[in-house]
């Protein structure tokens, strides 16, 4: 039964627009938004007319064009794109590892939280020592040889998963939710520090440390840029079931923003590879960024939750950042080990 209060709304005289006053909903507090009717909420819930995107309020001219929320994104990047820098640029592999590694266990901490709530945080830390043992596996085995061994870090892989499942062997019959642990666990191990382990061995390719920030860049400009061009000119949905907030204004904007990130960042950090191979390179990870997003999005989706955390201000968890990282990075190593061979 509906027991929230919807949005009190009221019509003005012949030839005037229809506003509405949504005292209880969002975190803006609130105000008169042109058009819009919240819809009935259950207790407890959020209502779901809490999202800028929802009525467009910066076309109202009701809202200031910047909101707290935008404010707290680029605050955020101001203070993290700075140390990143200097981690990639000037602070050496060991530095550049134990970023990684720290990453990589908040990340899934966030990711066995999404997954599954109910079970006790203690229960996380071992599948967390088994990812950094498997990102640390990368560091150890992809340096062997020149360009590393592509089948090196299937090593460390095959190990993690026999002493996860011996884990779980052992904890049998003490464990009623045996077979959704042990699954969460064997999927937070693929997803992140598998994933994310490709980063280490990216930047201990030639040229890795520029290598790394090219990545990046097409990747931060291509989320960028999707999120403000869905913003201003997004109107067909790309996933709704999926990503309500997606649109494919803003997925096709954000694939340009990669592509055009890509040739302006190989100009200058990358100046010896192939133009053409950098651009097609920048699209392709544009895409599997996409998808990178829309997974994520799934689990949050099924998790009920918004964001995977509160630990960035105007951007959410680790994994709402990481999402298209993480299916690009292998892209990138493989990519540059049989096409562009290194």
């Amino acid at each position: 039964m509906v027991v929230g209060r919807e949005t009190q709304c009221q019509a003005g005289r012949a030839g005037q627009l229809r506003s509405c006053f949504a005292p209880s909903c969002g975190s803006l507090g609130g105000g008169l938004l042109k058009g819009a009717v919240c819809p009935p909420f259950r207790e407890g819930e959020k209502p779901a007319c809490g999202g800028v995107g929802h009525f467009r309020l910066l076309s109202t001219g009701l809202l200031p064009r910047r909101s707290p929320l935008h404010l707290k994104r680029w605050l955020t990047a101001l203070v993290a794109l700075p140390l990143l820098l200097l981690v990639i640029i000037k602070g050496g592999l060991l530095l550049f590892d134990g970023v990684v590694l720290l990453i990589g266990a908040l990340g899934l901490w966030e990711f066995l939280g999404l997954l599954r709530p109910e079970r006790q945080p203690g229960g996380r830390l071992p599948t967390i020592g088994l990812g950094a043992l498997l990102i640390l596996g990368f560091a150890l085995t992809t340096g062997k040889a020149p360009g590393g061994t592509p089948a090196g870090p299937l090593v460390p892989l095959a190990g993690c998963f026999f002493l996860i499942f011996l884990w779980h062997l052992a904890r049998f019959g003490r464990n009623e939710q045996l077979l959704a642990d042990l699954a969460a666990d064997t999927l937070a191990l693929c997803y992140l520090p598998f994933l994310l382990g490709h980063l280490v061995w990216l930047r201990r390719l030639s040229e890795g440390e520029w290598w790394v920030l090219w990545l990046l860049a097409v990747i931060f400009a291509g989320d960028t840029t999707a999120f403000y061009v869905g913003q201003t000119w997004g109107r067909r949905k790309l996933s709704p079931a999926v990503s309500p907030g997606k649109t494919w204004e803003g997925t096709l904007g954000g694939l340009a923003g990669s592509v055009v990130a890509g040739g302006v960042a190989g100009y200058w950090l990358l100046p010896g590879a192939s133009l053409p191979f950098l651009l097609a390179l920048a699209l392709a990870l544009g895409m599997v960024g996409v998808l990178g997003d829309l997974f994520e999005s799934m689990l949050k989706r099924k998790a009920r939750v918004k964001d995977a955390s509160q630990l960035l201000p105007g951007h959410g968890g680790l994994l709402d950042r990481l999402d298209s990282i993480l299916f690009a990075g292998p892209l990138v190593v493989y990519a540059r080990l049989f096409i562009c061979q290194g």
